[in-house]
């Protein structure tokens, strides 16, 4: 099962200076004309920021960013829009958010830049996207992603109203105290924001129809600048998720209560045990066939199946038959033999009372109706 990518913002959009001189080396800066922008995830992001242009024959801007995650990219001879890349590792693993920009004033990167490219990349592979850029598709990124953003302020309505965002591209300071209090996840593509807080659902929508998607109003965080209801006692909850190789499950808060509040200590991961997925078996190794019972049935068993490891199946065990009763060889030799024998003859061998029949032997030729079978039965009697 893959992990989803998420992220908790303390600010989106970043100061942008054109013009600006820089002397520093090697932490991103550069000298000429040049924009700072910032790369965040959870936290300002100590990596590298890759930029890829819109001109005929692609130019390329490679840069490391400073503690505070903020980058500088000279884009004097650059033609926008722009498509960013930011890489850094963690203890995960490698980390990566893309975002694209129409424009010199705005090269931030972070998580809702990442979902508005993903969303632009239209199930295509988002680094494959970046790597083959060039200047018709990354205008027609560039206006998939904006189209994004206009649907995202439409779902996300209430919540941008409280902050007072009117427009995510323009009104910095309001993403960046709203990012302060929400935590993006995408995974399995499914968008989903929750109350960082509480842990309470905001929103949930597939991103390839995020208008389909719910707005949770009871689970907004409180706003700018203000405290209500104190902090969270009580939670409802999802259901547990399924059991990870981590040997942990988790769920997500639903609601929260008394309203308003935030904070509190819900409980959204425990403890399990992780059973791997299993395959059903798909052929069968058998026993013979059981001789057939009175049911008219014969039985067998499995010996060994695959593939290895497998459970279940569909193995053949039964099958109908015509049941034969048993010669009564004892019988025979009381109804055809004791008469002239008494006990005499009992134990001779199936050949000798068969040779005794064929040459009618003291008028044994009378008993050739006799099969073989019923002659062994006799000789087999005690």
């Amino acid at each position: 099962m893959t992990m989803p990518k998420q992220y908790s913002a303390v600010m989106w959009l970043g100061a942008a200076a054109l013009g600006l001189v820089l002397t520093a080396c090697g932490s991103g800066e550069v000298q000429g004309a040049a924009v700072t922008g910032l790369a965040l995830s959870n936290g300002p992001i100590q990596g590298t920021v890759s930029l890829n242009d819109s001109s005929v024959q692609v130019k390329s801007r490679t840069v490391s960013t400073r503690s505070d995650g903020t980058f500088s990219l000279d884009v004097a001879d650059l033609t926008p829009p722009y498509l960013l890349k930011v890489e850094w590792p963690s203890a995960a693993g490698g980390n990566q958010l893309f975002a694209v920009a129409e424009g010199s004033a705005n090269l931030d990167v972070n998580p809702i830049t990442d979902v508005a490219f993903e969303v632009a990349a239209a199930g295509h592979d988002l680094d494959a996207v970046f790597r083959t850029s060039g200047s018709g598709e990354n205008r027609t990124t560039a206006t998939k992603a904006r189209a994004l953003l206009v649907t995202l302020s439409a779902v996300l309505a209430p919540l941008f109203e409280r902050y007072g965002i009117t427009n995510p591209a323009t009104d910095r300071a309001a993403v960046r105290v709203l990012l302060e209090d929400i935590v993006i996840t995408k995974a399995d593509g499914v968008l989903t924001i929750t109350n960082k807080a509480t842990g309470a659902i905001l929103f949930q929508g597939p991103l390839s129809d995020l208008a389909s998607g719910t707005f949770y109003p009871e689970n907004m965080p409180a706003g700018p600048g203000t405290t209500m209801g104190g902090s969270c006692t009580s939670f409802a909850y999802s259901a547990w998720g399924a059991c990870q190789s981590t040997n942990t499950q988790s769920r997500t808060v639903t609601s929260s209560s008394p309203a308003g509040c935030t904070g509190g200590s819900p409980v959204t991961t425990q403890a399990c045990t992780y059973v791997p997925p299993v395959t059903a078996c798909a052929s069968f190794a058998y026993s013979a066939w059981s001789a057939c019972q009175s049911t008219n049935t014969q039985s067998r068993t499995v010996t060994s199946s695959s593939p290895a490891g497998c459970t279940g199946g569909s193995p053949v065990t039964s099958q109908a038959c015509t049941y034969v009763p048993p010669i009564d060889g004892a019988a025979l030799y009381t109804q055809y033999c004791s008469g002239c024998h008494g006990t005499s003859k009992k134990g001779s061998s199936a050949s000798v009372i068969q040779a005794a029949i064929d040459s009618n032997r003291g008028g044994m030729g009378s008993l050739k109706f006799l099969t073989p079978e019923q002659v062994a039965a006799i000789a087999a009697s005690k």
